[in-house]
C-alpha cells in the first residue's frame, strides 16, 4: 500500500500507531479506553476513505490506492468495533458497557455515509471501468461494492437518502436497545426445597433455601434448562417459563413492532416489496421464494416422524395428568428425558456426571490438536488483561506458529450476554510487508461453574453448543484469507452456521469422547450401555427439534414478509399454531427474547440451510474418518483458512468435488442412512448464479441474540 497523504481539513490525521499491533483488549476495558479505541480507529477509517475519494481525476487508478484502502476500513472497523460490541453486552461494570454502547451508531452513520457518498463511489466506478485482472476475494470485493452502493441508496434523490440516514440511526438505536435489554433482563421465581425433586443432585447443591427456606431460581440459562428437562414438579417449569417468556417484554415487543415498521420502510425505498426481499437478495438463497420452499420441504421432511413422536409424547402427559391434546411447550423437552430413559435407558442426568465442564474444554482442545495438529496454550491472565475473572486467554499456535488468541468467558454473571456466540474483536489481515494480522475472537457462554466441592457439569446439549461455538471460534482463528473483509466468519449468513454446525459431530463420536468424558469422581470413561443409550435416543425427538426451528425460521421470515404494522402477539401465536405441535402459555412474549431477529432478520432459516450443507460435508469425514488427519486438512485449507474465498459454493465444491445438495440433509432429518437415496433438489445455484452477501446499514455487523451465532464487524455489512 503506498504512502498516506498528509492530512487536509477534510482528511483526519492517520494515527502512527499501526493497527496491525493494536491489542483491543489491552486498550479497550475502560469506560475511556473503549471510546477512544473506537475513535481512534473510526477516525482512521475516515481518513482511508478521505484518500480514496480526493484521488485527481487524473491518477492513474490501482488497487493499491483503491479497494486495498477499502480493505483496510475494515480492519479497522474490525479493531475499532468489535470488542466494544463485546464490552456493550459483556462487561460486569455498566458504566463500560454503556460507554461502549456509544460505538456502534458512530460506525453505522459512517458506513451509511461511506454508500452514500458519491465522490467514493465514483472513484470505485472509474476502476472497475478499467477492467482490471482481479481475481478471487479482490474480485469479490469490486463486486460487492458495486452492487452495495445500489443496495444502500446512493442512486436515490438526496430527501429520500437523508430519510434513509434517519432510518438507518434509528434502526441502530432500537436495535442496540433490544439487546441491551435481553442482557440486563432477569426474572425469578421461589420455591420449597422438595419442588426440586428430579434434577440433578449438583443443581441442588448449588442452590440452598435462603432466610425464608426458599430457593430462587432464575431465568439464566444454567437454571431455566435443568428445571424445563428435570424437575418432576412441572409447575415451576411453568412458572419459571412464565417468566423466561416474558424477559424484557415491556420494552421489546414495542422495540420489535418500530422495527419492523423501519425495515419495511427502508426495504420500499431501495426499490423491495418486503425486507425478506431486501435481505435475502444476497445470500446463496438468493429469494424470499427460495427460502419459502426449502422452509417448506422442510418441514415435509419431518412431518411423519415429528407426528409419531408427538403421539407418544402426548400420551405420556397424559399418563402424568396432562389433559387436552396440546403438550405445553415448556413440558417438551421433560417428556422427551423421561421417553428416551423408557424406550432406551437413557439418563442424561447420569451422562452429565461425565461431562465437567473444564474437562469438556480441555478435550475439545486435545480434538482439534489431533485434527489439526494446533496447540492451544493457555495464558496466565494478570490483573487488568481481562474484562472479568473468568475470562480466559487461548494462545492458538501452529508447530510454533501464531494464529491468534480466543478468549473464553464461559459462565453467567448479572449484566452479561445470556446466550452463546463467538464475537470477533480483530480479524484477520495479509499485509504488504507479507506479514499477517493474527485474529482475536471471544467465546461467550453461560455454562455451569466448577466451584470447591461442586462440579460444573454440562448436559450433552451443552457439550454440543460448546463444540458449536468453538466451531467459529476456529473458523475465525485459522482464516489466511488475504483480505480483512472476507477473512474468518464473514461469509453470507446461510454458510456462516455450517462449519460449526459440522463440529457437533465430533461431540456424538466415541472415539472424541472416550478422549475427555470421564466420571468427575471415579475417572472411568462413558460405559458402553450409557453411550449406546446416548446414540439411539438421538433421534428420538429429533423431529419435533427440527420442526420447532423450522417454526422460528418462519415465524422470522413472516414478521419480514408482512406488511407492516404488525402486532407481534398475534403472528407469533398464528405461526405457532400452523408450525408446530407444542402450546404455548397465554400472556407471554417470547418474541420480545428472540435476540436473532436483532441480527438475523430474516435469516434464521440459515441455520437449516447451513445444517444441510454441514450434513453434506460430514459425508466425507464418515468415509474417510472424523479424526483423519488429511480430511481435516483439506477442510482446514479449502474452505476455513479462506474465510469467504471466492465464493462460499466454490470452497464447499473445491472440499466436496462436486456441488452441494440435500441427500445427506434429507437423511438425517428422516433418520435413514441416506445412501443411495434420490436426489431431492439442488441446494446450490450453478457457479454463475452464486449470491453474493448482502449489504444494509450495519458494517458486517452480528447484533446480540440467541445461542450460535458467529459476530463480526466488517466494511461490508453481513448477508
Amino acid at each position: 500500500m503506498s504512502a498516506m497523504p498528509s492530512a487536509t481539513p477534510e482528511t483526519p490525521a492517520v494515527p502512527e500507531t499501526p493497527t496491525a499491533q493494536v491489542d483491543p483488549v489491552a486498550e479497550g476495558m475502560t469506560a475511556t479506553g473503549v471510546v477512544a479505541l473506537c475513535d481512534r480507529h473510526l477516525g482512521r477509517a475516515k481518513a482511508l476513505l478521505g484518500e480514496v475519494k480526493e484521488l485527481p481525476a487524473e491518477t492513474e487508478l490501482t488497487w493499491d490506492n483503491t479497494l486495498a484502502k477499502v480493505d483496510q476500513i475494515s480492519l479497522e472497523l474490525s479493531v475499532g468495533a468489535g470488542f466494544p460490541d463485546l464490552m456493550n453486552v459483556g462487561h460486569p461494570d455498566k458504566a463500560v458497557r454503556d460507554a461502549a454502547g456509544e460505538c456502534r451508531p458512530k460506525v453505522d452513520e459512517f458506513y451509511t455515509d461511506m454508500m452514500l457518498d458519491a465522490r467514493f463511489a465514483g472513484v470505485v466506478r472509474r476502476y472497475a471501468d478499467k477492467h482490471p485482472a482481479l481475481e478471487g476475494t479482490r474480485k469479490r470485493l469490486l463486486e460487492d461494492l458495486l452492487r452495495d452502493f445500489k443496495r444502500n441508496g446512493l442512486f436515490l434523490p438526496k430527501a429520500e437518502q437523508d430519510e434513509l440516514r434517519k432510518l438507518n440511526e434509528e434502526l441502530t438505536k432500537l436495535s442496540q436497545d433490544f439487546g441491551t435489554n435481553l442482557s440486563e433482563a432477569k426474572g425469578s421465581i421461589k420455591v420449597k426445597p422438595e419442588q426440586l425433586k428430579g434434577l440433578p443432585e449438583s443443581f441442588i447443591e448449588q442452590h440452598e433455601p435462603g432466610a425464608d427456606g426458599l430457593v430462587e431460581l432464575t431465568t439464566d440459562y444454567p437454571d431455566y434448562f435443568p428445571v424445563i428437562t428435570y424437575a418432576d414438579d412441572r409447575s415451576i417449569a411453568k412458572d419459571l417459563t412464565f417468566e423466561f417468556d416474558n424477559r424484557a417484554a415491556k420494552a421489546n415487543v414495542p422495540i420489535l413492532e418500530r422495527v419492523l415498521v423501519l425495515r419495511e420502510k427502508k426495504a420500499k425505498l431501495l426499490g423491495y416489496e418486503t425486507w425478506a426481499d431486501y435481505a435475502i437478495e444476497p445470500r446463496m438463497a438468493k429469494t424470499a421464494a427460495k427460502v419459502q420452499e426449502f422452509l417448506k420441504n422442510a418441514a415435509k421432511q419431518v412431518e411423519k416422524p415429528g407426528e409419531r413422536e408427538y403421539a407418544e409424547l402426548l400420551a405420556e402427559w397424559h399418563r402424568l395428568g396432562g389433559k387436552g391434546k396440546v403438550v405445553p411447550n415448556h413440558d417438551r423437552l421433560y417428556l422427551v428425558g423421561r421417553l428416551a430413559n423408557k424406550k432406551y435407558g437413557f439418563d442424561a442426568k447420569e451422562l452429565s456426571n461425565y461431562f465437567e465442564v473444564e474437562s469438556v474444554a480441555k478435550g475439545l482442545f486435545t480434538i482439534l490438536s489431533k485434527l489439526y495438529g494446533l496447540e492451544f496454550k493457555e495464558i496466565p491472565a494478570e490483573k487488568g488483561s481481562v474484562w472479568h475473572e473468568d475470562v480466559r486467554i487461548l494462545e492458538v499456535t501452529d508447530h510454533g506458529k501464531k494464529l491468534g488468541r480466543i478468549y473464553l468467558d464461559l459462565y453467567p454473571r448479572d449484566g452479561k450476554y445470556k446466550h452463546a456466540a463467538m464475537f470477533e474483536i480483530r480479524g484477520g489481515k495479509r499485509m504488504d510487508d507479507g506479514s499477517y494480522v493474527t485474529p482475536i475472537s471471544a467465546l461467550v457462554c453461560n455454562f455451569p461453574k466448577s466451584e470447591p466441592g461442586q462440579p460444573g457439569l454440562m448436559t450433552h446439549d451443552q457439550v454440543t453448543t460448546f463444540f458449536h461455538e468453538f466451531g467459529h471460534a476456529l473458523h475465525h482463528v485459522l482464516t489466511q484469507q488475504e483480505l480483512a473483509t472476507y477473512s474468518g466468519t464473514n461469509t453470507v449468513r446461510d454458510f456462516v452456521e455450517a462449519p460449526s454446525q459440522m463440529l457437533e459431530e465430533w461431540a456424538w463420536r466415541r472415539e472424541t469422547l472416550d478422549l475427555f468424558a470421564k466420571h468427575y469422581e471415579t475417572g472411568e470413561k462413558i460405559p458402553d450401555k450409557l453411550f449406546n443409550a446416548m446414540t439411539k435416543s438421538r433421534s428420538f425427538g429429533f423431529a419435533l427439534h427440527t420442526e420447532r426451528q423450522i417454526s422460528l425460521a418462519t415465524l422470522d421470515f413472516e414478521y419480514h414478509h408482512r406488511p407492516t404494522p404488525i402486532d407481534t402477539d398475534k403472528v407469533f401465536r398464528e405461526v405457532m399454531k400452523q408450525t408446530q405441535s407444542f402450546g404455548y402459555l397465554p400472556e407471554t412474549h417470547f418474541q420480545a427474547t428472540f435476540g436473532h431477529l436483532m441480527g438475523y432478520d430474516a435469516g434464521y432459516y440459515g441455520y437449516q440451510w447451513a445444517l444441510a450443507i454441514a450434513r453434506d460435508v460430514l459425508t466425507r469425514f464418515q468415509k474417510e474418518g472424523f479424526m483423519n488427519t488429511k480430511v481435516a486438512d483439506d477442510w482446514r485449507k479449502l474452505v476455513l483458512a479462506r474465510g469467504a474465498g471466492p465464493d462460499e459454493n466454490q470452497l464447499v465444491h473445491d472440499f466436496l468435488g462436486r456441488e452441494t445438495n440435500l441427500d445427506a440433509y434429507a437423511a438425517f432429518l428422516s433418520g435413514a442412512d441416506g445412501s443411495g437415496k434420490e436426489r431431492t433438489t439442488d441446494l446450490c445455484r450453478s457457479r454463475a448464479q452464486r449470491a453474493r452477501p448482502r449489504s444494509d446499514q450495519r458494517a458486517r455487523l452480528r447484533r446480540p441474540g440467541a445461542a450460535g451465532r458467529a459476530r463480526r464487524t466488517r466494511l461490508r455489512p453481513r448477508a
